[in-house]
């Protein structure tokens, strides 16, 4: 097994995180490096059947379809073929001087049934640079609490939201208090992103399926299930899928966009949303890039290293989430066949950023990092600069960005901040190049 060196500054960090944090695990929960067990990383480069992937052939042909069919499989189950909608949207609301002149805000209902506005849709909120003087690269991410919650901007309509109050066991799903206008400000850094030349769009996850035990009847995989189906299949696919299917379509629509130029959009989410974007790349090779903030376990980080947030925590908490199969590797997180460096290596060569932060134990910011040095063997393999096998992990608030795929673990707790957007706007401008700010 290869050894990683991890600097100084982080090793003292990693430390002393636990005793800030352990009470908020659950109990048992490892958080102590020293108490991981041995583990095998699965090798993206080696086929089930044990042979040496060589050649870019080799992986676009047999091994990258074999890793997708892994993750069917165990982990987030498989989209139904049926799964394709005719695109139907109405743009309900634009504004070509918004934000004093500094920006564009269109807001567009995609529908999902041809019953259109009487059906399920989701409802995009877009900000492009005011003064573009060609088509804008966006980027595109879930969030969750609201479309108003991403900017204080009185234009923007308010996103039905679903909860369950105190007690009960329906969901309800209503106009949020207009006290939530702006509350994920810091998460979203809209005006700060389009001052870089950036367009921003963002759906409220609910609007595909409520994140919710027991609400799939709710959610856009009721459109596509056999009828009379009551048990899940093995491989049925979960919330994650159906989320990752809803960001699909937004591109969909994008790409109709004559302000956007969809040929560069990345897709960024943060924790569960994280998986989602990781997942959603994976599938869909449109999206350009992927910035993904602590997506942790089940998401880019390895599972099969035993600290951090286990597959029984998961799959207790959030079975809704995965596919039924999921279920068979608790207890056997070691064993588990589609690990976080094998969904990393499904973006591949596409630029990849993967995000940690110190004080997120459960997300396992080492091994978020070793994921990406392990993913970026495939890259190399496609002709793209990933990181090298011999790379330290960086110390804290010191970002790697010099490669197709990128590193960073900042200070602060679980959360998007406005260093991670500093960051992946600067590995944007490397990638997608200044010619948006001409």
């Amino acid at each position: 097994m290869k050894c990683f060196r991890i600097s100084s500054v982080l090793l003292v960090l990693m430390l002393r995180c636990p005793a800030v944090t352990i009470a908020q695990l659950p109990p048992g929960t490892n958080v102590d490096e020293s108490k991981v067990p041995a583990y095998l990383t699965l090798d993206p480069l080696k086929d089930i059947d044990g042979s040496i992937v060589r050649t870019p052939q080799q992986w676009w042909q047999k091994r990258r379809p074999e890793i997708l069919g892994l993750f069917e499989e165990n982990v987030y189950g498989r989209t139904p073929a049926n799964a394709h909608i005719q695109l139907r949207y109405k743009v309900i609301e634009q504004d070509r001087h918004a934000l004093q002149g500094r920006a564009v805000r269109k807001q567009i209902d995609v529908f999902f049934t041809p019953a259109e506005e009487q059906g399920m849709k989701m409802r995009i909120l877009l900000y492009l640079p005011a003064h573009a003087a060609q088509r804008t690269p966006v980027i595109l991410g879930l969030n969750f609490n609201g479309n108003q919650t991403a900017l204080d901007d009185l234009a923007i309509q308010p996103t039905p939201v679903w909860t369950k109050p105190k007690g009960s066991q329906e969901l309800v799903h209503d106009l949020p208090a207009d006290n939530s206008r702006g509350t994920q400000t810091q998460q979203w850094q809209v005006e700060k992103v389009i001052a870089h030349g950036y367009g921003l769009a963002t759906i409220y996850y609910g609007d595909i399926e409520p994140d919710f035990k027991d609400a799939a009847q709710y959610s856009i995989r009721e459109l596509f299930g056999a009828p009379g189906q009551n048990a899940r299949a093995p491989a049925e696919w979960g919330a994650i899928g159906a989320w990752a299917w809803g960001l699909s379509r937004a591109l969909d629509y994008l790409e109709t966009d004559k302000d956007v130029d969809a040929k560069h959009i990345a897709v960024t989410g943060h924790s569960r949303l994280g998986k989602v974007a990781d997942w959603a790349a994976a599938q869909d090779q449109r999206f350009a890039a992927v910035l993904s903030t602590e997506s942790g376990k089940g998401g880019q980080s390895l599972s099969r290293r035993e600290i951090g947030e286990p597959v029984v925590h998961l799959e207790h908490s959030f079975p809704y989430w995965f596919c039924p199969n999921y279920a068979q590797w608790v207890d056997h997180d070691r064993d588990i066949p589609a690990d976080g460096n094998l969904l990393l290596s499904l973006i591949a060569p596409r630029p990849l950023y993967v995000a940690s932060a110190i004080g997120d134990q459960y997300s396992d910011p080492l091994g978020e990092f070793l994921s990406a040095v392990s993913a970026s063997r495939v890259y190399t393999l496609l002709g793209r600069p990933g990181l090298p096998a011999d790379t330290a992990m960086p110390d804290v608030d010191h970002p790697l960005l010099q490669y197709q795929v990128a590193y960073h673990v900042r200070t602060g707790k679980h959360d998007v901040t406005a260093f991670d957007w500093d960051q992946y706007l600067a590995f944007l401008d490397l990638h997608f190049g200044k010619e948006k700010n001409k």
